[in-house]
């Protein structure tokens, strides 16, 4: 293979290579990072062969920290939705229109890799020193051809600082919906194959960033038309004899034990009452009198006897249990999500059930009206973060905060065609205002809207129409090496927790007056900086900071 003209250049993790060479974007010379982040870089290449239509070829990382660094190839995902509206959208976006956006992290076996002739790819760096290595080091990329004959090298310049990131104090989750990982693998839903591909999934989801994870007790009534459901994903087993109710928490146990293995630290019980109102039940299914079937769902209403008389049997059970795991002090209870003011009155009702059962202190909702709150029936509110200002203006305390499809005004996000700047800008964000907790509801929704259909997300990244592309998901389905897929957002979501996790160990170290007068730049969670540099340099300063006062 004779090579024509071949181009390089480093970029930091906050640009998005699309099909152009990026001659315009500032080149990445050197970072520095803590001895226990994961620290990511690209770099942007062209390569025109001479008769050749695949350029093949090998990336060896010559540096002492190369057993420390994977190399991934960005591939993309077509996106035909992009923003929700107008009304839903400002001018913050790459691109407000259909084309394909740079996402999926295709790690790169034995270092080698497949690109186009006259076509640009960026490769994705990820160093993880994992606190075994300090100090100042060269990383030199060379690029060899198929044959073995070199091409060419960059260099890359990398200061690892003696410090360590402390603990995360943000729970974090992101709704993890095992049905979506069943359906996209062909196994059967608590199945011994369905659990280690959980598995999977679960440690990639603790990697970056989330310690806590959405539960199913009983199939979630979550993104579902009106009388419709999902497959049936319930980790209690009901049976119902004569009348009476007994429960089987085995499963349950199966899938605390598991994810207590996998780090995570809190449970998130799946919503007790329908979506949007909380009018009615979620799908429960039982064995009742010896037969299997469905006890509870859409056409039961919530506040029947019937389901009323199963919550009283059902909740001091489950309490019991989570005690006796000596877990319930870190589980969180929902009623319905998303409610709106002028579902207030039901909200009122059945929410004061589960209160007298687990008390407010141990219940949290996604919702956006401040009367919930004013109200006492929400101790943790998660409001989105373009509605968070009246409660950040009342002082709540346990605030935390989200973002889904139709936050894409202003505020931070992670939608493929936004800038990347917009998904990292939450860390500082979380930090300043002291947040507690953050939501996001798709960390792996692998459905068609309402839950339709089963899509690939590899080509459909909008939920069919329903959502800007890569709101529903931050992963794909395992690759030939039986691992999931990871995505550039990810990957950029997780350096902003990190950023925040630097703020915080910067603020034990200097005090927090010090640490805030270096983010008056942000003022709430709509206005700051638009832009990378912002971001970079920021982040410099800390580590210089953090150095300093080591």
């Amino acid at each position: 293979m004779k090579l024509l003209e071949t181009k390089f250049k480093l970029l930091s993790s906050l640009e998005k290579v699309f099909f152009d060479f990026p001659e315009e974007l500032q080149e990445l010379k050197s970072a520095s990072l803590l001895k226990n982040e994961i620290y990511s870089f690209q770099l942007a290449t062209y390569f025109k062969a001479e008769t050749d239509w695949d350029v093949k070829g090998k990336i060896i990382i010559d540096s002492e920290l190369k057993d420390y660094i994977n190399i991934y190839k960005i591939d993309y995902v077509p996106g035909k939705m992009v923003v929700m509206s107008s009304e839903f959208g400002d001018d913050d976006f790459i691109t407000k229109h259909p084309g394909y956006f740079p996402d999926i992290m295709n790690k790169l076996e034995d270092n080698r890799f497949v690109v186009t002739s006259e076509h640009v790819t960026s490769f994705w760096f990820a160093l993880e020193p994992q606190s075994k290595i300090t100090g100042k080091h060269k990383i030199k990329i060379k690029f060899y051809d198929d044959d073995d004959i070199f091409i060419d090298e960059v260099e890359h310049d990398v200061n690892i600082i003696d410090a360590e990131l402390p603990k995360q104090k943000l729970i974090c989750t992101g709704w993890f919906h095992g049905d979506c990982i069943a359906a996209l693998h062909n196994v059967e839903i608590g199945s011994d194959a369905y659990y280690e591909i959980v598995r999977k999934f679960i440690d990639v989801y603790r990697k970056f960033g989330h310690n806590m994870i959405l539960t199913p007790l009983f199939t979630p009534p979550l993104d579902t038309d009106v009388g419709a459901e999902r497959p049936t994903n319930q980790l209690v087993k009901v049976t119902q004899t004569n009348g009476e109710y007994t429960f089987d928490f085995n499963e349950l146990d199966r899938w605390i034990d598991m994810c207590l293995q996998c780090g995570i630290e809190y449970f998130e019980m799946s919503h007790l009452f329908t979506q949007w109102g909380a009018e009615f039940t979620p799908k429960i299914m039982a064995t009742v009198d010896g037969e299997y079937k469905r006890i509870f769902g859409w056409d039961v209403e919530a506040l029947s006897e019937e389901y009323t008389g199963f919550l009283a049997a059902f909740m001091p059970e489950l309490i019991k249990y989570l005690k006796g795991k000596k877990v319930y002090d870190r589980c969180f209870f929902h009623v319905s999500d998303e409610p709106s003011e002028k579902h207030a009155e039901q909200y009122v009702k059945v929410s004061g059930i589960i209160r007298n059962y687990v008390g407010k202190e141990r219940m949290m909702e996604a919702i956006s009206d401040y009367v919930f709150y004013e109200k006492g029936l929400i101790n943790r509110p998660v409001p989105s973060n373009d509605h968070i200002d009246p409660f950040l203006d009342n002082n709540v305390e346990h605030l935390w905060t989200y973002y889904c499809c139709c936050q894409g005004n202003k505020v931070a996000n992670r939608f493929m065609a936004m800038p990347s700047y917009r998904n990292r800008i939450l860390g500082y964000q979380l930090y300043k205002y002291n947040i507690e907790g953050f939501l996001q509801w798709g960390f792996n929704f692998w459905f068609g809207v309402r839950s339709r259909c089963v899509i690939d997300p590899h080509f459909v990244a909008d939920a069919n129409n329903g959502f800007p592309a890569g709101d529903s998901f931050v992963v794909y389905p395992l690759n030939n090496a039986g691992e999931p897929e990871t995505s550039l957002r990810l990957y950029v979501f997780n350096e902003g927790l990190q950023d925040m996790r630097a703020l915080e160990l910067l603020e034990s170290l200097a005090g927090r007056e010090m640490v805030e007068s270096l983010l008056t730049d942000i003022n709430r969670f709509a206005e700051y900086p638009r832009n990378s540099e912002y971001i970079l340099n920021l982040r410099k300063t800390i580590n210089a900071k953090i150095e300093e006062h080591m």
